[in-house]
């Protein structure tokens, strides 16, 4: 029977069936062929081999990333152990090791093999797992390049326990199910593979076919997982008008903890904590990560500036647009979840609120851009300290919030004909679709031909200054307004202005005691309080958790008022004086407004996918 996605929904297909590529066949003979050997999973390592033929005569140079798609240095070469090149007789040649992931050899003849092993026990989407359950690997932390030479056509087979089979985006072998090839080594290091007994689900979308390979267990519901992720697809084909690949393959891994995702240009990796299903508003974070990371393959895949892509995999690359790779794909993440049907518009309002608040929480939006943010990510986006909240701005956060208020402003300059939608769309069809990045400054100058004017103002203020964004004149423009309330911790209750008391610290549970995460400055515990402080007691009496001080500083204090907070600091126990300040909001809220004009309606319907209630107007 002929398959009708409409009619059939998702649906599991054999295995020989889903190995076929729909790419152009490879060379038959590449000249490089690894062989990655886990038949031995409970010792988590990887035995890889690396034939290399056509070797000239002279010293070769064996080269393995530093990183490999996420923004900070992971040193791969740290797991690898018994590194051996032998001859065509099987004679050892001596190798040395030039840097820390370099290794160099003197070729004798025109052929030689490379075996060498890689531990593998970090489940991440940047690292490999190997243990009695499967194999996944990002090539990065497995593959070497020769001689900085990374055009050549590659092959791998796969050696896997019997009853073991592979979900991939690379081209598959018609003679065997377990022999894969890559146009080139970049194509091959971003392309990660899942190798096991998981679960695999197959859904066409404009003919394509889209794989997912589920691997753990949760509380999911895998065919309403394989539907949400179909409609994920639909919506998102929908904006830039198709889909620019032969076939995509979902990795799904549901284990104790999350381990976020990683785009990649025909496949992507999600890690989700195994029970973030259930209930809804749970499942939205889980639907949020797919989409994220599957806008990627527009927005950073293929739309990017020329420092990304082709990756130098041996240093850090900075760029100053991290805002827009990621910020924007955060906002379309959400957006398109809307636009879907899969988010309600309270749904969406309720986590831009959020958003809001988390935004205006922080001191770091005055001291840090979006430009010097995005540079920056490498020294420490995804390791932050106590102090990052203060000195630091997320350009995922900022620069979701900052999508939205340039692509309302297009909106509005244009009277609802041109958005941020035009935007990337444009940037994919001169450059993305032909895989060419572009200079920084072409991002501005895109916005700007959309927009039908100058942009220097916003991204002077926005972008490349620390102005505070004016969201609510951003959210007036389609009918909304934003609520901000300071309520009283342990009730609810609103404050009166300047009367609810603040210690201006987070706070977490360690060993049993609240211990200071962060000191807000500016803000009362800002010198007085250090991270690390174990709360022992407000003026004398003990101090059972965070939510309990804050409850108890409000209920008893006002702004202004000393206290003593006694704390542990390094084991030693001491006495600080503290000033208490006035509370900042922490509850904020996006409503319609009650009387819209049209150019509100219409903005709000264009951008939201959503006609205006009747019973609002």
């Amino acid at each position: 029977m002929r398959y009708d996605p409409r009619r059939d929904g998702p649906t599991l297909y054999p295995i020989e069936v889903m190995l076929l590529s729909t790419a152009p066949s490879p060379s038959p003979s590449p000249p490089l062929m690894y062989t990655v050997d886990c038949t031995d999973p409970s010792r988590h390592v990887y035995r890889v081999s690396l034939a290399l033929a056509g070797l000239a005569p002279g010293r070769h140079r064996l080269t393995l990333p530093v990183w490999a798609g996420g923004y900070e240095i992971e040193d791969f070469s740290r797991r690898v152990f018994d590194l051996v090149v032998r001859g065509p007789a099987a004679d050892t040649v001596p190798v040395g090791k030039v840097s820390k992931n370099t290794w160099v050899f003197d070729a004798a003849s025109d052929a030689v093999t490379v075996t060498y092993a890689v531990y593998a026990f970090d489940l991440g989407t940047t690292r490999s797992h190997l243990d009695d359950t499967h194999a996944y690997w990002n090539g990065g932390t497995l593959f070497f390049y020769l001689d900085d030479d990374k055009g050549r056509p590659v092959a791998v087979h796969v050696r896997a326990p019997e009853g073991w089979y592979a979900s991939t985006a690379l081209a598959g072998d018609p003679d065997d199910p377990l022999l894969f090839h890559a146009a080139d080594y970049d194509e091959l290091v971003d392309s990660p593979v899942e190798v096991g007994t998981h679960r695999r689900y197959t859904f066409l979308v404009e003919g394509k076919r889209h794989t997912i390979a589920l691997w753990g267990e949760g509380n999911q519901d895998d065919a309403r997982l394989v539907r949400d992720t179909r409609r994920i697809v639909e919506a998102e084909a929908s904006l830039f008008g198709g889909l620019p690949y032969p076939h995509y393959t979902f990795i799904f891994h549901l284990a104790e903890r999350s381990t976020g995702g990683l785009e990649h240009k025909n496949s992507t990796t999600c890690g989700f904590e195994r029970f973030t299903f259930q209930p809804q508003a749970r499942y939205r974070r889980a639907l949020s990560l797919i989409a994220h990371e599957f806008f990627h393959l527009w927005n950073v895949k293929r739309i990017h500036p020329d420092m990304l892509g082709p990756f130098d995999y041996t240093r850090e690359v900075h760029t100053h647009l991290l805002w827009a790779m990621e910020g924007f794909t955060s906002y379309y993440a959400a957006l398109l979840l809307r636009r879907s049907g899969l988010y309600s518009v309270a749904d969406y309002l309720e986590l831009l609120s959020e958003d809001v608040k988390r935004y205006e929480s922080q001191p770091g939006r005055f001291v840090m851009d979006l430009a010097r943010s995005s540079f920056d990510t490498w020294l420490g986006e995804y390791h932050p300290n106590a102090d990052t909240p203060n000195r630091a701005m997320s350009y995922y956060l900022k620069g979701s919030l900052v999508g939205l208020a340039l692509d309302l402003d297009i909106r509005g300059r244009t009277g609802g004909q041109k958005s941020l939608d035009d935007v990337l769309r444009l940037l994919f069809q001169r450059y993305g679709q032909y895989d060419r990045g572009f200079p920084e400054s072409v991002y501005q100058e895109t916005a700007e031909e959309m927009a039908g004017g100058s942009l220097a103002q916003f991204f002077g203020r926005y972008i490349n200054g620390v102005d505070p964004l004016p969201l609510d004149a951003v959210l007036a423009t389609a009918g909304l307004s934003l609520t901000r309330r300071t309520a009283v911790p342990g009730d609810g209750r609103d404050g009166d202005a300047g009367s609810h008391a603040w210690l201006g610290v987070s706070t977490q549970m360690e060993q049993g005691r609240p211990v200071v995460r962060t000191a807000y400055d500016p803000g009362p515990a800002a010198g007085v309080l250090d991270a690390g402080d174990a709360l022992v007691a407000l003026n004398g009496i003990r101090i059972p958790d965070g939510d309990a001080l804050a409850e108890r500083v409000a209920a008893n204090h006002r702004p202004g008022d000393r206290v003593e907070l006694t704390v542990f600091r390094r084991d030693r126990l001491t006495t600080r004086p503290l000033v208490l300040g006035t509370a900042q909001p922490n509850q904020y809220r996006i409503e319609r407004v009650a009387h819209p004009t049209a150019a509100q309606r219409a903005t709000y319907a264009a951008w939201l996918g959503s006609e205006w209630p009747r019973d609002d107007t």
